[in-house]
């Protein structure tokens, strides 16, 4: 059987459609059409800032570069370079498609009259939208500037990865608020459905979750059993731990990690390593070294889930309740399509991995009773439980 086709990757200034048909509906064709070639420049700069992998840039190890050296600066400036060239781009755009008003040379803005009409009010609030936004991005980039050349910034690749890794995502949230912003004007429309690139964002960061959800329990689970091994048999345990980071480190998921976090998980590995040498262990050291980590993981996860899952966390949830309902509908006819819609269900759910653990465990469960088939009774079962671990789920 041939191997499918990899779906083509979209062009850079492609628009979400519900962006696309909002441009189409304006009456004022000409602001419609300036409007459409700056969403086009800002969907080029936030597809840079996202489809750039930095993490190839990022240290492998914990121990710095030694210095500022012409290396580190040769390895870099690519980075560096792809990160100011949309941005600047869309700068450009703005400029260009709405130039900022000329000030008068004694400084005073004068009197104006005001707008004949809405169209020409909702024009108005673009216009002085996308001139702050340019003003602001352009600052942005002279700064980026000015802390790519701080001394304490470029002796160290982790501090200078996680400024850089800041600063893009500053610029990608910015962009991102300028379409909406300008979006919104003309329609009620949600985030998602016109900022480009934001559903791939916000699936990168439910990825992440899951992933460390995942690496949690792995991790939970090694000190349950160095709790019960003596203390010869310790050392193996910390070397599995090392080797459960290595591998969530090596992840897809973990590209969306934050550089200071990346940078914790190394730390922890080579203190692993290290200690994993040694020919036997006490009790205390292998939780004093994972289980602060743990603390810290999941504190780095809630601000992710504050950050960018909370609109699509209830998305989910909504969908896994609409789930339900067709499944009480099928029960209640005898109908063979209850076990279906619970297994669709428990499949919608897992992008709720890691918003709760109790919920992580009752997912799993889940999964084996619909991979082994379900009945009447165990669809009923099924049912019940599913609906009292969603309105358990702390939404907040």
């Amino acid at each position: 059987m041939p191997a499918p086709t990899p779906k083509p990757r979209p062009p850079q200034d492609a628009l979400p459609s519900r962006l696309e048909s909002l441009l189409e509906s304006l009456t004022d064709r000409h602001l419609a059409d300036r409007l459409e070639r700056v969403h086009r420049a800002a969907a080029v700069a936030i597809d840079r800032l996202g489809h750039l992998s930095i993490a190839k840039y990022e240290p492998t190890s914990v121990e710095s570069d030694g210095g500022a050296d012409l290396a580190l600066w040769e390895t870099m400036a690519p980075a560096i370079g792809d990160t100011l060239v949309g941005v600047n781009q869309l700068v450009a755009a703005i400029h260009k498609e709405f130039p900022p008003p000329a000030r008068p040379a004694s400084g005073s803005e004068g009197w104006a009259p005001p707008p004949a009409s809405s169209d020409e009010r909702l024009a108005q609030e673009v216009e002085a939208v996308l001139h702050t936004s340019a003003e602001r991005l352009a600052k942005r980039v002279g700064e980026l500037g000015q802390q790519m050349r701080r001394p304490e910034v470029v002796s160290d690749r982790w501090t200078l990865m996680a400024e850089l890794q800041a600063f893009r995502a500053d610029f990608s949230a910015r962009i991102g608020d300028l379409v909406y912003l300008t979006a919104s004007a003309f329609e009620d429309v949600r985030r998602e459905d016109v900022v480009p690139g934001y559903l791939h964002q916000v699936a990168a960061r439910a990825a992440l979750r899951a992933a460390a959800a995942d690496l949690r329990r792995s991790l939970q689970g090694r000190l349950e059993r160095a709790a019960k091994a003596e203390g010869p048999a310790r050392p193996a345990l910390a070397r599995q731990v090392a080797e459960s980071l290595s591998a969530f480190v090596s992840l897809p998921a973990s590209v969306a990690l934050r550089t200071p976090q990346k940078h914790q998980v190394l730390e922890l590995r080579a203190h692993l390593l290290e200690t994993g040498s040694r020919p036997t262990l006490e009790p205390d050291v292998l939780p004093g070294l994972v289980e602060p980590f743990l603390v810290a993981m999941e504190g780095h996860m809630e601000e992710v889930t504050r950050a960018w899952l909370i609109v699509h966390d209830r998305s989910v949830w909504a969908a896994c309740g609409m789930k339900l309902e067709q499944a009480e509908m099928h029960l209640t006819l005898g109908s063979m399509g209850a076990a279906r819609v619970l297994t669709d269900a428990v499949q919608a759910a897992g992008a709720l991995q890691g918003r709760s653990g109790p919920f992580d465990a009752f997912l799993r469960k889940a999964r084996q009773e619909s991979s082994d088939g379900l009945d009447e009774a165990g669809a009923r079962e099924l049912l019940t439980r599913f609906r009292e671990r969603l309105a358990a789920l702390p939404f907040s």
